[in-house]
Protein backbone atom coordinates (compact mmCIF):
# COMPACT_ATOMS: atom_id res chain seq x y z
CA UNK A 1 0.00 0.00 0.00
CA UNK A 2 1.11 3.55 -0.73
CA UNK A 3 2.44 5.36 2.36
CA UNK A 4 1.99 9.14 2.27
CA UNK A 5 3.73 11.59 4.59
CA UNK A 6 2.24 15.07 4.74
CA UNK A 7 0.52 17.86 6.62
CA UNK A 8 -3.00 18.29 5.16
CA UNK A 9 -2.92 22.08 5.49
CA UNK A 10 -0.08 22.70 3.01
CA UNK A 11 -0.78 23.45 -0.64
CA UNK A 12 0.93 20.40 -2.08
CA UNK A 13 -0.26 18.05 0.65
CA UNK A 14 -3.84 19.08 0.03
CA UNK A 15 -3.30 18.50 -3.67
CA UNK A 16 -2.13 14.95 -3.02
CA UNK A 17 -4.92 14.10 -0.56
CA UNK A 18 -7.60 15.38 -2.93
CA UNK A 19 -5.95 13.61 -5.85
CA UNK A 20 -5.69 10.26 -4.09
CA UNK A 21 -9.36 10.50 -3.20
CA UNK A 22 -10.31 11.41 -6.78
CA UNK A 23 -8.29 8.46 -8.08
CA UNK A 24 -9.66 6.06 -5.49
CA UNK A 25 -6.14 5.12 -4.40
CA UNK A 26 -5.71 3.12 -1.21
CA UNK A 27 -3.07 4.67 1.04
CA UNK A 28 -1.85 4.94 4.61
CA UNK A 29 -1.68 8.45 6.05
CA UNK A 30 1.35 9.57 8.10
CA UNK A 31 1.03 13.01 9.69
CA UNK A 32 4.04 15.33 9.45
CA UNK A 33 3.50 18.48 11.51
CA UNK A 34 4.79 21.16 9.14
CA UNK A 35 4.43 24.11 11.51
CA UNK A 36 6.25 22.21 14.26
CA UNK A 37 9.14 21.55 11.86
CA UNK A 38 8.66 17.78 11.73
CA UNK A 39 9.67 17.82 8.05
CA UNK A 40 13.16 18.89 9.16
CA UNK A 41 13.63 16.15 11.74
CA UNK A 42 16.46 13.66 11.35
CA UNK A 43 14.03 10.77 10.93
CA UNK A 44 12.18 12.53 8.15
CA UNK A 45 15.42 13.56 6.42
CA UNK A 46 16.27 9.87 6.07
CA UNK A 47 13.04 9.45 4.15
CA UNK A 48 13.18 12.71 2.21
CA UNK A 49 16.47 14.62 2.26
CA UNK A 50 14.74 17.57 0.57
CA UNK A 51 12.77 18.12 3.82
CA UNK A 52 9.57 18.82 1.91
CA UNK A 53 6.02 17.56 2.20
CA UNK A 54 4.37 15.59 0.79
CA UNK A 55 6.39 12.46 0.29
CA UNK A 56 5.25 8.95 -0.61
CA UNK A 57 6.74 5.48 -0.53
CA UNK A 58 5.70 2.21 -2.10
CA UNK A 59 7.97 -0.62 -0.99
CA UNK A 60 11.45 0.66 -1.88
CA UNK A 61 10.24 3.44 -4.17
CA UNK A 62 10.28 6.98 -2.70
CA UNK A 63 8.53 9.88 -4.44
CA UNK A 64 9.14 13.42 -3.21
CA UNK A 65 7.21 15.67 -5.61
CA UNK A 66 3.45 16.15 -5.27
CA UNK A 67 2.66 15.95 -8.98
CA UNK A 68 4.87 12.88 -9.34
CA UNK A 69 2.96 11.24 -6.47
CA UNK A 70 -0.32 11.84 -8.31
CA UNK A 71 1.09 10.48 -11.56
CA UNK A 72 2.35 7.37 -9.81
CA UNK A 73 -0.92 6.85 -7.93
CA UNK A 74 -2.92 7.22 -11.14
CA UNK A 75 -0.87 4.52 -12.82
CA UNK A 76 -1.53 2.14 -9.93
CA UNK A 77 -5.18 1.91 -10.97
CA UNK A 78 -6.88 0.65 -14.10
CA UNK A 79 -9.20 3.66 -14.48
CA UNK A 80 -7.42 6.28 -16.60
CA UNK A 81 -10.14 8.94 -16.72
CA UNK A 82 -8.18 11.29 -14.47
CA UNK A 83 -4.77 10.63 -16.03
CA UNK A 84 -5.30 9.25 -19.55
CA UNK A 85 -3.04 6.54 -20.93
CA UNK A 86 -3.54 7.93 -24.45
CA UNK A 87 -0.20 9.62 -25.19
CA UNK A 88 -1.58 12.85 -26.64
CA UNK A 89 -4.12 13.30 -23.84
CA UNK A 90 -1.52 12.45 -21.23
CA UNK A 91 0.88 14.98 -22.72
CA UNK A 92 -1.78 17.66 -22.32
CA UNK A 93 -2.22 16.77 -18.64
CA UNK A 94 1.54 16.64 -18.12
CA UNK A 95 2.11 20.10 -19.59
CA UNK A 96 -0.28 21.63 -17.05
CA UNK A 97 1.36 19.69 -14.22
CA UNK A 98 4.76 21.03 -15.26
CA UNK A 99 3.34 24.54 -15.77
CA UNK A 100 1.90 24.52 -12.26
CA UNK A 101 5.15 23.38 -10.68
CA UNK A 102 7.41 25.71 -12.65
CA UNK A 103 5.55 29.05 -12.73
CA UNK A 104 2.01 29.04 -11.34
CA UNK A 105 2.73 27.78 -7.83
CA UNK A 106 5.41 30.40 -7.20
CA UNK A 107 3.19 33.27 -8.31
CA UNK A 108 0.17 32.22 -6.23
CA UNK A 109 2.38 31.45 -3.26
CA UNK A 110 3.37 35.11 -2.96
CA UNK A 111 -0.26 35.99 -2.25
CA UNK A 112 -0.57 33.10 0.20
CA UNK A 113 2.47 34.20 2.19
CA UNK A 114 1.58 37.89 2.29
CA UNK A 115 -2.15 37.65 2.98
CA UNK A 116 -2.50 34.35 4.88
CA UNK A 117 0.77 33.26 6.48
CA UNK A 118 2.01 36.66 7.62
CA UNK A 119 -1.27 37.61 9.37
CA UNK A 120 -1.19 34.19 11.03
CA UNK A 121 2.26 35.10 12.36
CA UNK A 122 0.99 38.55 13.45
CA UNK A 123 3.00 40.27 10.71
CA UNK A 124 1.70 42.84 8.24
CA UNK A 125 1.74 41.95 4.52
CA UNK A 126 4.19 43.80 2.30
CA UNK A 127 2.10 45.42 -0.43
CA UNK A 128 5.19 46.23 -2.49
CA UNK A 129 5.82 42.50 -2.92
CA UNK A 130 2.24 42.03 -4.14
CA UNK A 131 2.57 44.95 -6.56
CA UNK A 132 5.74 43.44 -7.97
CA UNK A 133 4.12 40.03 -8.46
CA UNK A 134 0.73 41.23 -9.79
CA UNK A 135 1.69 41.61 -13.50
CA UNK A 136 3.11 38.09 -13.57
CA UNK A 137 0.10 36.58 -11.81
CA UNK A 138 -2.33 38.34 -14.13
CA UNK A 139 -0.41 37.15 -17.16
CA UNK A 140 -0.60 33.54 -15.98
CA UNK A 141 -4.26 33.86 -14.94
CA UNK A 142 -5.05 35.14 -18.45
CA UNK A 143 -3.55 31.97 -19.91
CA UNK A 144 -5.76 29.85 -17.68
CA UNK A 145 -8.85 31.91 -18.40
CA UNK A 146 -8.34 31.58 -22.15
CA UNK A 147 -7.97 27.82 -21.87
CA UNK A 148 -11.04 27.47 -19.67
CA UNK A 149 -13.10 29.51 -22.11
CA UNK A 150 -12.76 26.51 -24.44
CA UNK A 151 -13.13 23.58 -22.03
CA UNK A 152 -15.04 22.64 -18.88
CA UNK A 153 -11.89 21.33 -17.22
CA UNK A 154 -8.30 22.12 -18.14
CA UNK A 155 -7.90 19.35 -20.68
CA UNK A 156 -11.49 18.66 -21.71
CA UNK A 157 -14.77 17.36 -20.31
CA UNK A 158 -13.23 15.16 -17.59
CA UNK A 159 -11.53 16.40 -14.43
CA UNK A 160 -7.90 15.26 -14.21
CA UNK A 161 -5.06 15.46 -11.74
CA UNK A 162 -3.94 18.58 -13.63
CA UNK A 163 -7.07 20.42 -12.46
CA UNK A 164 -6.31 19.64 -8.82
CA UNK A 165 -2.66 20.58 -9.25
CA UNK A 166 -3.41 23.97 -10.81
CA UNK A 167 -6.20 24.73 -8.32
CA UNK A 168 -4.13 23.94 -5.24
CA UNK A 169 -2.01 27.13 -5.14
CA UNK A 170 -5.32 29.07 -5.15
CA UNK A 171 -6.94 26.95 -2.46
CA UNK A 172 -7.50 29.97 -0.19
CA UNK A 173 -8.24 32.39 -3.03
CA UNK A 174 -10.51 34.66 -0.98
CA UNK A 175 -8.00 35.01 1.85
CA UNK A 176 -5.21 35.33 -0.74
CA UNK A 177 -7.15 38.21 -2.31
CA UNK A 178 -6.69 36.79 -5.79
CA UNK A 179 -8.55 39.01 -8.32
CA UNK A 180 -10.66 36.21 -9.81
CA UNK A 181 -13.49 38.52 -10.89
CA UNK A 182 -11.28 39.67 -13.76
CA UNK A 183 -11.19 36.10 -15.08
CA UNK A 184 -14.75 34.68 -15.29
CA UNK A 185 -13.80 31.35 -16.84
CA UNK A 186 -11.12 30.74 -14.25
CA UNK A 187 -13.52 31.68 -11.46
CA UNK A 188 -16.27 29.41 -12.84
CA UNK A 189 -13.86 26.48 -13.04
CA UNK A 190 -12.57 27.02 -9.50
CA UNK A 191 -15.75 27.96 -7.62
CA UNK A 192 -18.37 25.94 -9.50
CA UNK A 193 -16.09 23.09 -10.49
CA UNK A 194 -13.14 22.34 -8.24
CA UNK A 195 -14.76 23.49 -5.00
CA UNK A 196 -17.83 21.32 -5.61
CA UNK A 197 -15.76 18.15 -5.94
CA UNK A 198 -16.20 15.87 -2.88
CA UNK A 199 -12.47 15.10 -2.92
CA UNK A 200 -11.76 18.83 -2.58
CA UNK A 201 -14.36 19.44 0.09
CA UNK A 202 -12.95 16.66 2.25
CA UNK A 203 -9.64 18.49 2.52
CA UNK A 204 -11.03 21.91 3.49
CA UNK A 205 -11.31 21.36 7.23
CA UNK A 206 -7.60 20.86 7.88
CA UNK A 207 -6.73 23.95 5.85
CA UNK A 208 -9.23 26.12 7.74
CA UNK A 209 -8.06 24.80 11.10
CA UNK A 210 -4.39 25.54 10.44
CA UNK A 211 -4.47 28.67 8.29
CA UNK A 212 -7.86 30.30 8.97
CA UNK A 213 -8.44 29.61 12.68
CA UNK A 214 -11.15 32.27 12.98
CA UNK A 215 -13.23 30.36 10.44
CA UNK A 216 -12.45 26.93 11.81
CA UNK A 217 -13.54 27.67 15.37
CA UNK A 218 -17.09 28.63 14.41
CA UNK A 219 -20.03 26.34 13.73
CA UNK A 220 -20.00 25.83 9.97
CA UNK A 221 -19.39 28.54 7.41
CA UNK A 222 -22.20 31.02 8.19
CA UNK A 223 -22.41 31.56 4.42
CA UNK A 224 -25.88 31.42 2.90
CA UNK A 225 -25.09 28.94 0.12
CA UNK A 226 -22.48 26.72 1.77
CA UNK A 227 -23.25 23.13 0.78
CA UNK A 228 -21.79 19.67 0.68
CA UNK A 229 -22.91 16.78 -1.50
CA UNK A 230 -23.41 13.32 -0.06
CA UNK A 231 -25.18 10.04 -0.78
CA UNK A 232 -28.40 9.52 1.20
CA UNK A 233 -30.18 6.18 1.48
CA UNK A 234 -33.77 6.61 0.39
CA UNK A 235 -36.15 3.66 -0.03
CA UNK A 236 -38.07 2.48 -3.08
CA UNK A 237 -41.82 2.27 -2.55
CA UNK A 238 -42.53 -1.14 -4.04
CA UNK A 239 -45.69 -3.25 -4.01
CA UNK A 240 -44.58 -5.51 -1.16
CA UNK A 241 -44.19 -4.27 2.40
CA UNK A 242 -40.91 -2.70 3.47
CA UNK A 243 -39.76 -4.53 6.60
CA UNK A 244 -36.99 -5.01 9.14
CA UNK A 245 -36.80 -8.04 11.44
CA UNK A 246 -35.05 -7.69 14.78
CA UNK A 247 -34.62 -11.43 15.20
CA UNK A 248 -33.66 -14.39 13.03
CA UNK A 249 -36.52 -16.26 11.38
CA UNK A 250 -37.52 -17.72 8.02
CA UNK A 251 -39.93 -14.85 7.34
CA UNK A 252 -37.01 -12.42 7.33
CA UNK A 253 -35.28 -14.08 4.38
CA UNK A 254 -37.37 -12.69 1.53
CA UNK A 255 -38.33 -9.14 2.42
CA UNK A 256 -37.96 -5.67 0.96
CA UNK A 257 -35.51 -3.89 3.25
CA UNK A 258 -35.17 -0.09 3.46
CA UNK A 259 -32.34 2.01 2.05
CA UNK A 260 -32.28 0.45 -1.43
CA UNK A 261 -32.45 3.75 -3.36
CA UNK A 262 -29.30 5.85 -2.75
CA UNK A 263 -29.17 9.36 -4.20
CA UNK A 264 -26.60 12.14 -4.23
CA UNK A 265 -28.12 15.22 -2.56
CA UNK A 266 -27.03 18.73 -1.65
CA UNK A 267 -26.97 19.44 2.10
CA UNK A 268 -26.96 23.10 3.13
CA UNK A 269 -25.15 24.45 6.17
CA UNK A 270 -27.92 26.01 8.26
CA UNK A 271 -25.88 28.05 10.71
CA UNK A 272 -26.37 31.31 8.80
CA UNK A 273 -30.11 31.20 9.63
CA UNK A 274 -30.13 28.91 12.64
CA UNK A 275 -32.65 30.94 14.66
CA UNK A 276 -35.25 30.82 11.88
CA UNK A 277 -35.90 27.07 12.05
CA UNK A 278 -38.87 25.82 14.06
CA UNK A 279 -40.30 22.41 14.81
CA UNK A 280 -43.78 23.52 13.74
CA UNK A 281 -42.65 24.82 10.34
CA UNK A 282 -39.51 22.93 9.35
CA UNK A 283 -39.76 19.95 11.69
CA UNK A 284 -36.61 20.80 13.63
CA UNK A 285 -34.92 23.56 15.60
CA UNK A 286 -31.49 24.19 17.11
CA UNK A 287 -30.87 25.33 20.69
CA UNK A 288 -28.21 25.93 23.29
CA UNK A 289 -28.30 23.08 25.82
CA UNK A 290 -25.46 23.11 28.33
CA UNK A 291 -25.06 20.37 30.90
CA UNK A 292 -22.44 19.25 33.38
CA UNK A 293 -23.60 15.66 33.11
CA UNK A 294 -20.95 13.34 31.62
CA UNK A 295 -21.65 9.72 32.67
CA UNK A 296 -22.99 8.74 29.26
CA UNK A 297 -22.07 5.05 29.41
CA UNK A 298 -24.19 4.46 32.53
CA UNK A 299 -27.78 3.98 31.35
CA UNK A 300 -29.30 4.10 34.82
CA UNK A 301 -27.45 7.31 35.61
CA UNK A 302 -28.56 8.86 32.31
CA UNK A 303 -32.18 8.06 33.18
CA UNK A 304 -31.94 9.29 36.74
CA UNK A 305 -29.80 12.40 36.29
CA UNK A 306 -29.98 13.56 32.67
CA UNK A 307 -33.61 12.81 31.79
CA UNK A 308 -34.87 15.52 34.21
CA UNK A 309 -32.68 18.09 32.43
CA UNK A 310 -34.24 17.12 29.11
CA UNK A 311 -37.74 17.47 30.56
CA UNK A 312 -37.01 21.00 31.74
CA UNK A 313 -35.28 21.91 28.47
CA UNK A 314 -38.26 20.77 26.36
CA UNK A 315 -40.88 22.37 28.57
CA UNK A 316 -39.13 25.70 28.08
CA UNK A 317 -38.39 25.31 24.37
CA UNK A 318 -41.76 23.84 23.27
CA UNK A 319 -44.20 25.21 25.83
CA UNK A 320 -45.42 21.71 26.69
CA UNK A 321 -47.30 21.27 29.96
CA UNK A 322 -45.82 17.83 30.51
CA UNK A 323 -42.88 15.93 29.00
CA UNK A 324 -42.21 12.21 29.28
CA UNK A 325 -38.72 10.94 28.45
CA UNK A 326 -38.98 7.24 27.66
CA UNK A 327 -35.83 6.14 25.83
CA UNK A 328 -32.34 7.13 24.74
CA UNK A 329 -29.57 5.92 22.43
CA UNK A 330 -25.87 6.70 22.47
CA UNK A 331 -24.60 6.92 18.89
CA UNK A 332 -20.95 6.38 18.05
CA UNK A 333 -18.87 4.79 15.34
CA UNK A 334 -17.53 2.39 17.98
CA UNK A 335 -20.81 0.53 17.65
CA UNK A 336 -20.56 0.32 13.86
CA UNK A 337 -20.13 -3.45 13.90
CA UNK A 338 -23.55 -3.84 15.50
CA UNK A 339 -26.39 -4.65 13.18
CA UNK A 340 -29.22 -2.15 12.98
CA UNK A 341 -31.48 -5.05 13.96
CA UNK A 342 -29.46 -6.23 16.98
CA UNK A 343 -31.83 -7.15 19.80
CA UNK A 344 -29.63 -6.49 22.84
CA UNK A 345 -28.06 -3.32 24.29
CA UNK A 346 -30.17 -1.07 22.09
CA UNK A 347 -29.04 2.04 23.97
CA UNK A 348 -25.63 1.78 22.25
CA UNK A 349 -25.78 1.98 18.45
CA UNK A 350 -24.00 3.37 15.41
CA UNK A 351 -25.39 6.43 13.58
CA UNK A 352 -28.32 5.47 11.34
CA UNK A 353 -27.47 6.02 7.67
CA UNK A 354 -31.08 5.84 6.44
CA UNK A 355 -33.61 8.54 5.60
CA UNK A 356 -36.40 7.88 8.09
CA UNK A 357 -38.72 9.23 10.76
CA UNK A 358 -39.20 7.40 14.05
CA UNK A 359 -43.01 7.31 14.15
CA UNK A 360 -46.04 7.20 11.89
CA UNK A 361 -49.52 8.65 12.24
CA UNK A 362 -50.61 5.31 13.73
CA UNK A 363 -47.57 4.30 15.79
CA UNK A 364 -47.42 7.58 17.72
CA UNK A 365 -50.74 7.07 19.54
CA UNK A 366 -49.93 3.36 19.99
CA UNK A 367 -46.74 4.30 21.82
CA UNK A 368 -48.66 6.64 24.14
CA UNK A 369 -51.06 3.81 24.98
CA UNK A 370 -48.17 1.43 25.64
CA UNK A 371 -46.39 3.80 28.00
CA UNK A 372 -49.34 5.49 29.75
CA UNK A 373 -52.14 2.97 29.68
CA UNK A 374 -54.49 4.50 32.24
CA UNK A 375 -54.03 8.09 31.09
CA UNK A 376 -53.65 7.51 27.37
CA UNK A 377 -57.14 8.29 26.07
CA UNK A 378 -57.40 11.49 28.07
CA UNK A 379 -53.95 12.64 26.95
CA UNK A 380 -54.66 11.76 23.32
CA UNK A 381 -57.78 13.92 23.36
CA UNK A 382 -55.46 16.93 23.36
CA UNK A 383 -52.36 17.85 21.39
CA UNK A 384 -49.47 15.36 21.62
CA UNK A 385 -46.07 15.60 19.93
CA UNK A 386 -43.01 13.36 19.94
CA UNK A 387 -39.63 15.10 20.00
CA UNK A 388 -36.16 13.65 19.70
CA UNK A 389 -33.41 15.67 21.34
CA UNK A 390 -30.14 15.05 19.47
CA UNK A 391 -27.06 16.30 21.27
CA UNK A 392 -23.29 15.86 20.78
CA UNK A 393 -21.45 14.49 23.79
CA UNK A 394 -17.78 14.63 24.79
CA UNK A 395 -16.55 16.54 21.71
CA UNK A 396 -17.45 18.59 18.63
CA UNK A 397 -19.08 16.54 15.85
CA UNK A 398 -16.55 16.23 13.02
CA UNK A 399 -17.91 13.22 11.13
CA UNK A 400 -21.30 11.66 10.35
CA UNK A 401 -23.40 14.69 11.31
CA UNK A 402 -27.19 14.64 11.33
CA UNK A 403 -29.18 16.02 8.39
CA UNK A 404 -32.86 17.00 8.37
CA UNK A 405 -35.26 17.18 5.44
CA UNK A 406 -37.13 20.49 5.61
CA UNK A 407 -40.80 19.59 6.07
CA UNK A 408 -41.79 22.46 3.78
CA UNK A 409 -40.15 20.51 0.94
CA UNK A 410 -41.47 17.05 1.86
CA UNK A 411 -45.22 16.42 1.50
CA UNK A 412 -46.81 13.59 3.45
CA UNK A 413 -46.96 11.46 0.29
CA UNK A 414 -43.16 11.20 0.34
CA UNK A 415 -43.36 9.12 3.54
CA UNK A 416 -44.40 5.47 3.66
CA UNK A 417 -44.29 2.77 6.32
CA UNK A 418 -41.37 0.64 7.38
CA UNK A 419 -42.74 -2.31 9.35
CA UNK A 420 -40.57 -3.30 12.32
CA UNK A 421 -40.82 -6.92 13.44
CA UNK A 422 -39.80 -7.78 17.00
CA UNK A 423 -40.20 -11.11 18.78
CA UNK A 424 -42.96 -9.80 21.02
CA UNK A 425 -44.51 -6.97 19.02
CA UNK A 426 -44.62 -5.07 15.74
CA UNK A 427 -43.84 -1.40 15.20
CA UNK A 428 -43.75 1.20 12.44
CA UNK A 429 -41.39 3.92 11.24
CA UNK A 430 -41.59 6.07 8.17
CA UNK A 431 -39.03 5.87 5.39
CA UNK A 432 -38.98 8.25 2.44
CA UNK A 433 -39.07 8.00 -1.33
CA UNK A 434 -36.61 10.22 -3.17
CA UNK A 435 -37.66 13.61 -4.50
CA UNK A 436 -35.47 16.22 -6.15
CA UNK A 437 -37.57 18.82 -4.31
CA UNK A 438 -36.29 17.81 -0.89
CA UNK A 439 -34.30 20.50 0.91
CA UNK A 440 -31.72 19.13 3.33
CA UNK A 441 -30.07 21.02 6.19
CA UNK A 442 -27.25 20.23 8.59
CA UNK A 443 -25.27 22.05 11.27
CA UNK A 444 -21.58 21.16 11.01
CA UNK A 445 -19.26 21.17 14.00
CA UNK A 446 -22.01 21.14 16.59
CA UNK A 447 -20.69 21.28 20.13
CA UNK A 448 -21.80 19.47 23.30
CA UNK A 449 -23.40 22.74 24.40
CA UNK A 450 -25.94 22.57 21.55
CA UNK A 451 -28.85 20.33 20.58
CA UNK A 452 -31.23 19.70 17.69
CA UNK A 453 -34.90 19.09 18.46
CA UNK A 454 -36.65 16.94 15.84
CA UNK A 455 -40.39 16.44 15.66
CA UNK A 456 -41.09 12.78 14.91
CA UNK A 457 -44.87 12.84 15.47
CA UNK A 458 -47.52 15.55 15.69
CA UNK A 459 -51.17 14.87 16.48
CA UNK A 460 -52.47 18.14 15.03
CA UNK A 461 -53.37 18.20 11.33
CA UNK A 462 -53.71 21.97 10.96
CA UNK A 463 -50.78 22.44 8.57
CA UNK A 464 -47.92 22.44 11.05
CA UNK A 465 -45.01 20.02 10.56
CA UNK A 466 -45.88 16.48 11.65
CA UNK A 467 -42.93 14.25 10.71
CA UNK A 468 -39.33 15.17 9.88
CA UNK A 469 -37.15 12.88 7.79
CA UNK A 470 -33.57 12.69 8.98
CA UNK A 471 -30.37 10.68 8.57
CA UNK A 472 -26.72 10.62 9.51
CA UNK A 473 -24.40 10.98 6.52
CA UNK A 474 -20.77 10.82 5.48
CA UNK A 475 -19.64 14.44 5.42
CA UNK A 476 -17.16 14.80 2.51
CA UNK A 477 -15.36 17.59 4.39
CA UNK A 478 -14.50 15.34 7.34
CA UNK A 479 -10.80 14.63 7.68
CA UNK A 480 -9.58 11.02 7.34
CA UNK A 481 -8.51 11.04 10.99
CA UNK A 482 -11.51 12.98 12.34
CA UNK A 483 -12.55 11.75 15.80
CA UNK A 484 -15.61 9.55 15.72
CA UNK A 485 -18.95 11.17 16.34
CA UNK A 486 -20.48 10.70 19.76
CA UNK A 487 -24.03 11.84 20.42
CA UNK A 488 -27.06 11.05 22.51
CA UNK A 489 -30.58 10.85 21.17
CA UNK A 490 -33.36 11.29 23.73
CA UNK A 491 -36.91 10.25 22.77
CA UNK A 492 -39.74 12.12 24.39
CA UNK A 493 -43.48 12.78 24.30
CA UNK A 494 -44.78 16.29 24.93
CA UNK A 495 -48.33 16.89 26.09
CA UNK A 496 -49.99 20.28 25.58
Amino acid sequence: MLEVYLDPCTVNSRKVLAGLDLLGTQYHFNYVDYFAGAHKSEDYKKLNPHCTVPCATDDHCTITESNAILQYAADLGADDRHYPKNLKKRADVNRWLLWEGSVWFQSCYVYLVEYVVKPLLKTDPDESIIEEQAPRWNQLASILDAQLAKTKWLTGDEVTIADLAVASPMHLHAAQRLPLDKYPNLKRWLVDGIEKLPCWQKTQGAVDKALLPDRATTNGSHEANSQVHATFKYTKNVEKLTELYFYECDAAKDIHEPGDDPHQVAVTDGWHRVKSFSTDTHGFSVHDFKTRYDKWQNDESVRGSFYPEVVEFLRKSTGAKRVLVFDHTIRSKTNEAKKLTQETNTSQRAPVMLVHCDYTSESGPVRVRQLLKDEAEDLLSRRVAFFNVWKPINRVVEERPLAMCDVTSAPQDDFFKLHLRYRDRNGENYVMRYSAQHKWWYFPKMTPDQAIVLKTYESETDGRARFVGHTAFEDPTSLPDAPMRESIEIRTIAFF
